[in-house]
Formats: structure tokens, sequence, C-alpha cells
């Protein structure tokens, strides 16, 4: 994403928001062969096998370097084809699984924040007055939002539960239904999340969060003078930039 010194960088809307994770039924789902290197270089990953693989399948890579998302093009002999090549380092075995990517529907206006902070402890010495050296804590990644799809399912997901919804909802005896906060409930596994957006020069920017947990901070208000509102925070190790034309 090279600088231009043009106002054509900033950034103009949101035109997508989604999970990407683990597909569930009878699926894709093998190992590396080789390590990854992650020099954004690597255009074929090497697996132990290809079946239940289809063209254009999300997939998600996750190993010892955490998770990243990437997508397939025509599957060949075991050396599978991936578009963007990955960025995050991976030692040999890494599970390659088939991944699907989950609409959280409509988006309230203005509500998408991301941050990022990385704390410094300073080290002082006896006689001088300013610090010595600063030491460098980890980065961490956030991200914000409200959701207009006042559902269920989202509920659920904002939550961090994986969605299990049961019922019709064709009446009260058959209602949709989904429960939070019972014991033994499955939790959502590994996940990458997407959103991405336009600049004022027609560029496309992409950002994924890596290994994307929801952290629970819903506060919903429930009135006629305002859209009820889910709101959504994600936590996450790592980011991974595109921009493309």
């Amino acid at each position: 994403m090279p600088r231009t010194l043009a106002a054509g960088e900033l950034w103009k809307k949101l035109t997508l928001m989604r999970l990407v994770r683990i597909a569930t039924g009878t699926i894709g789902d093998t190992t590396t062969t080789a390590a990854i290197t992650g020099s954004g270089a690597e255009t074929t990953v090497g697996v132990t096998a290809i079946t239940n693989f289809t063209a254009a399948d999300e997939c998600l890579i996750i190993g010892t370097g955490g998770v990243e998302a990437t997508k397939i093009g025509t599957v060949p002999a075991l050396a599978m084809p991936v578009s963007p090549p990955p960025l995050v380092p991976q030692a040999v075995g890494a599970r390659f699984v088939e991944g699907i990517e989950v609409d959280l529907g409509k988006i309230a206006q203005n509500s998408v924040t991301w941050n990022a902070t990385k704390a410094l402890t300073a080290v002082f010495e006896e006689i001088g007055d300013a610090p010595v050296v600063y030491i460098a804590g980890n980065a961490e990644f956030g991200m914000e939002f409200s959701l207009y799809g006042y559902n269920g399912p989202n509920i659920q997901t904002l939550l961090g539960y994986a969605e299990a919804e049961t019922g019709t909802g064709a009446a009260e005896a058959t209602a949709f239904q989904v429960a939070v906060g019972l014991p033994g409930q499955a939790l959502q596994t590994e996940q990458v999340f997407r959103i991405r957006g336009l600049r004022h020069d027609a560029k496309i920017l992409e950002l994924d969060f890596l290994n994307a947990y929801f952290e629970a901070r819903i506060s919903s208000q429930l009135g006629r003078e305002a859209p009820a509102q889910l709101q959504g925070a994600v936590r996450s190790s790592g980011i991974i930039f595109r921009q493309w034309t």
C-alpha cells in the first residue's frame, strides 16, 4: 500500500464486513507438506490431500503462526494455488481447511472503528531524569461496530458462541430459538474478521483481523425513537492490509 500523498487515499465507504471461519459438513481438510515462509510470494501451498476442495473456496491456514485466510484457485494435484499469497509464516503440518464467509447483515452508519495498542515500559536509572530505554510490549488490535440485524444468530456470534438456531419461526410453538451462556455451549472456532471498502481513488482496501475473537460488549436500547442495534467488538493478534485496483 504505497504512499501517494494524494487526497485519493482517503477512505470513502465500507462495502463488506464478514467472518471467515471453518465450513461445516463434508469439507476439504488437510495439512501442509512444507513450511510457509510468509514472504507474500508463495502462489501455491503443498498439501497432503485435495479431497472435497473446489475452485474459489475460502480456506484457512491454521498453524504455529496463527490463522490466515486465503482463497484457492483451480484444484490441482497437491499444490494448492492460493490468492493472495500467505503473509503469515507457518511450520510444516499446518492445517489447511475449507472456510466459509459469514455475512452479519446491515451495519449501522459510521459505527465501524478499529484500533491498535502497544504498551511501552520506560526503564529509568537512578541518576538521570529521562528513560534509558523503552521496552516494547505486545501489539493488540481491536475493532468495534454496530449491527441492525437483530436476530438470534447475530447475538450468539457477538457473544462468541457458535450459531445454533432451532425452529422454523412459523408460530410460537415452533419459534426460532437460540441460547447463550449455558454450560457446555460450543464456542466459535478459529476465524478471521474481514472488512473491505473503497478509497476516493476507487482502489479497494481490505483488512483481515487474524486470530479474531469476539469480546462481549452488547448494550442494546429497545425503544421507538432509534433503531435497535447490536454492538460488536473483536480482538485480534494481527492485521493484514491489502489494496488493489
